[in-house]
């Protein structure tokens, strides 16, 4: 695994503009995905570590990855302290995009240079009254579905605004890009339907997902189904 650059001269900057994709994906879809953005990283974003434990390498993301579907494939609600630790991270295809902050006697936590792919956990919240579903909202009541990957498109170093779109200056952009065409193709828009009446979203669902997702408790909990195209 790449070591990070320790505490260089940071720039100050800003990211704006994002551009945001809920997805739940089975585990074999997740594996594929893995397999068709390599070679990348994923880098622990959100804790204090040690330097070696900053990057988190793909076979334990997958790892979590694979016990979150399995738990929802059991008719299970998955622990959220558990998934917020596990899905905050970032990916990136080039380690020089991030570096080592120190806190305290060897601890660290991984901060950005440039703009890098964002993932957390996803949880929508359905709204009753207002029929409609609302994608990022961590209420109690809300339902667990995957994870949400977001780029920005507006960079400000501190003196100029630019966009995102120089793969040169931001290598991350090509791996957004790259994301998004293959979840278009593997993943479709879901139309959830909720008494009777069918709510279409830009939230995705795996196309090997709905020979389960019957069995998601907190979507049977709400009375709310998948339309199947």
């Amino acid at each position: 695994m790449p070591s990070l650059q320790l505490n260089p001269q940071a720039p100050t900057f800003s990211v704006s503009k994002w551009l945001k994709h809920q997805v739940l994906l089975d585990f074999p879809e997740m594996e594929e995905l893995c397999r068709h953005l390599a070679p990348f990283h994923f880098f622990n974003v959100s804790e204090i570590k040690s330097l070696e434990e900053l990057e988190v390498s793909t076979e334990n993301f997958l790892k979590s990855y694979q016990d979150y579907i399995e738990t929802l494939k059991a008719g299970r609600v998955p622990l959220d302290r558990q998934i917020q630790r596990n899905f905050s991270c970032a990916l990136t295809t080039d380690p020089n995009t991030l570096y080592a902050h120190a806190i305290g006697s060897e601890k660290y936590m991984a901060k950005p240079l440039k703009p890098l792919v964002q993932m957390q956990q996803h949880r929508f919240f359905p709204s009753k009254t207002a029929g409609t579903i609302n994608p990022m909202v961590m209420s109690h009541e809300s339902i667990h579905w995957g994870v949400q990957l977001a780029y920005p498109q507006i960079f400000f170093d501190g003196a100029a605004y630019s966009k995102v779109s120089d793969q040169t200056l931001f290598p991350n952009t090509a791996l957004f890009t790259k994301l998004v065409k293959w979840l278009r193709s593997a993943a479709v828009p879901t139309t959830f339907v909720w008494d009777g009446k069918k709510i279409p979203t830009p939230i995705r669902l795996g196309k090997q997902c709905f020979s389960w997702i019957g069995n998601h408790a907190q979507l049977k909990q709400q009375g709310i189904a998948i339309h199947v195209y």
